[in-house]
């Protein structure tokens, strides 16, 4: 086939690659899915059949052979077949048409019935001017442009909704900064080698150009000056264009979701409360010795043993268990000085992030207030709508915090699921990006940013969502019936849990004359299970049983625990049973066993 042929096929709006020459396959380019092209670049091969990507369409591919003719003319008298642009095949005829944007149609045998398959989302059919053992391919209609798919086809087919298939917007010109670093990344890339995944590696770096938020065409100049002629062999600048059409086309993920700064979030120069520098990443490189002799220090806590400043923290539990309130307390007493549960806070200004609204938090602020006093603290509330997962996002919240008298000391986002602002929580594509932007804005203000995040379903596997959130989290709290546990902590000592309860009160009255109530956190002792055992059925009904006979942790006697495990262990084997669950709880270092034989739990 010529690259005239090929030509024609990418006049009509379709994407090309090469096929075998006389031959439906194999395709000539690995990857062909992402490099097929409506350009035909300068390395095309010849003689080659040309295969014709079927993403973004559906291909009714009758083979009449098979029967397709007849299942054909019922289709056609079932629902209508539009007229649209059909080829002629050696077995029978190919009828394209568009998919509704946004969606693509999948592969399918005989779903639309005998001797009629569909070709859609990497799938491909051979094209007009190709030529088979078997025959010509040929246009029946070449002036018929391409249909929109009928629905009740679409619908019979089935599609597949992907990300990458939704039209976006086109990247714009970074600015000299962002081109700056997408330059020094690139200078450290390797070049694509010819078959050895050159092809993908190629497509991956343009993508990656693209998510460090350069325009197509700026990426396109840094590949062609400052990389292409690394690779072996370079490519042809067609080529090379078209691979990056397709990652700009294909790549997942937000564009310039890796161009995230900490320029971003525009902040005053007052000072936070202390003359005492932040650690930089950057250090000198020191052997062993003089390593280990030499003194650092950390940025500080903001709530000793719970809350370090500088970091990512997330307090996560599931509905109900009073995440809020937990939070608006620590937020309070870190903006008063105020020590929090025993706990010595570093004050400064607090900035709450109310992504769900503001509504409810007003009952809470009048409660503090009430609970402890009206002194005028540094705590600023403010309605949330910022995407940090998009530069104008970010941009608008600095915005509010440069407005702010100080920087904060503490950013609460509540909750992470609504700040995502339409991203998937379980994509780390989309998490990873709002990680980047939590990173820059520590970078920037130096606080402790803490998200309020839920559990899933199942409430042993910890928080839902992407692992990319826990892999950057540097402090992770629980929420364990009425109990905080430290489950994660990052270059600090663990602390120890900390129980705690609401306590209602009364804030006013209502126009009917009806009491307005909310609730105040007080600490109680901790009487949960720690979140990093996981107890389960007779175990768990032991442990519960210990907590509830004895809250306040006083001593108890092995034989009254047992006794009263009587009724869920049974008379059968009731010694073996209970002294196995003891022996477990022991060695998870939940309770211990004092000379006399009494028993009280660890975790107090």
């Amino acid at each position: 086939m010529s690259r005239a042929a090929a030509q024609a096929l990418t006049d009509l709006g379709l994407a090309v690659f090469p096929v075998a020459d006389n031959a439906k396959y194999p395709p000539l380019w690995k990857n062909w899915p992402e490099r097929a092209s409506r350009t035909i670049p300068a390395d095309w091969p010849e003689p080659s059949n040309t295969g014709v990507s079927c993403r973004g369409l559906l291909v009714v591919d009758c083979d009449s052979r098979k029967g397709g003719e007849d299942t054909l003319a019922w289709l056609g008298m079932d629902g209508g077949l539009p007229d649209t642009l059909t080829a002629q095949t050696p077995n029978g005829k190919h009828l394209f048409y568009r998919m509704p944007a946004g969606s693509e149609a999948p592969n399918t045998v005989e779903k639309l019935g005998k001797g009629v398959d569909t070709r859609g989302w990497n799938g491909y059919v051979v094209g007009v001017g190709s030529r088979t053992a078997a025959g010509e391919y040929a246009w029946q209609n070449p002036d018929t442009p391409i249909a929109l798919a009928p629905e009740w086809i679409v619908l019979k087919a089935g599609t597949i909704v992907l990300k990458s298939s939704t039209p976006t917007a086109p990247v714009p010109d970074a600015d000299v900064d962002a081109l700056g670093r997408a330059a020094a990344w690139l200078a450290g890339r390797e070049g694509a080698v010819e078959g050895q995944g050159g092809d993908a590696h190629t497509f991956a770096t343009a993508a990656f150009l693209r998510d460090m938020g350069v325009s197509a065409r700026q990426a396109m100049r840094l590949l062609e000056t400052g990389w292409n002629p690394r690779c072996s062999p370079p490519w042809g600048l067609d080529a090379l264009w078209t691979k990056v059409e397709n990652a700009y086309a294909y790549a997942s993920g937000e564009a310039g979701a890796k161009a995230v700064t900490p320029d971003d979030f525009p902040t005053q120069e007052q000072s936070v409360g202390t003359s005492r520098q932040v650690p930089t990443k950057r250090q000198m490189t020191l052997r062993l010795d003089a390593f280990a002799a030499s003194q650092t220090e950390g940025p500080g806590y903001l709530v000793k043993g719970l809350l370090t400043r500088q970091s990512y923290a997330e307090l996560y539990g599931p509905p109900g268990a009073g995440k809020t309130f937990v939070a608006f307390d620590i937020a309070y007493n870190v903006a008063a000085g105020k020590e929090w549960m025993g706990n010595r806070v570093h004050q400064g200004l607090v900035l709450y992030l109310a992504y769900e609204g503001t509504g409810g938090l007003v009952k809470r602020a009048q409660a503090l207030r009430q609970h402890y006093g009206a002194k005028d603290v540094p705590f600023y509330v403010t309605s949330a709508d910022f995407n940090l997962r998009d530069v104008a996002g970010r941009q608008a919240l600095g915005g509010v915090i440069a407005a702010l008298p100080t920087k904060p000391v503490l950013i609460v986002i509540d909750t992470f699921a609504r700040a995502l602002m339409g991203g998937d929580e379980n994509s780390a594509q989309d998490v990873g990006a709002f990680n980047s932007a939590v990173g820059a804005l520590i970078e920037s203000t130096g606080a402790c940013v803490m998200i309020l995040h839920h559990t899933g379903k199942d409430k042993t596997r910890g928080p839902r969502g992407s692992s990319a959130l826990q892999g950057a989290i540097d402090t992770e709290i629980e929420i364990d019936g009425r109990v905080l546990v430290p489950t994660k902590q990052r270059d600090i000592e663990a602390g120890q849990p900390i129980g705690y309860k609401l306590t209602p009160i009364t804030v006013g009255m209502d126009d009917d004359g009806d009491m307005v109530t909310s609730c105040v956190v007080e600490r109680q002792e901790a009487t949960a299970t720690p979140p990093s055992v996981r107890l389960k059925g007779a175990a768990k009904l032991a442990w519960d049983t210990l907590c509830n006979l004895r809250p306040t942790n006083a001593p108890i006697t092995q034989a009254e625990w047992k006794e009263a495990c009587r009724e869920f262990l049974g008379e059968k084997s009731l010694k073996q049973k209970f002294y196995d669950i003891r022996l477990r709880l022991v060695s998870a270092r939940l309770i211990e066993v004092d000379g006399n034989g009494s028993v009280t739990r660890r975790m107090v």
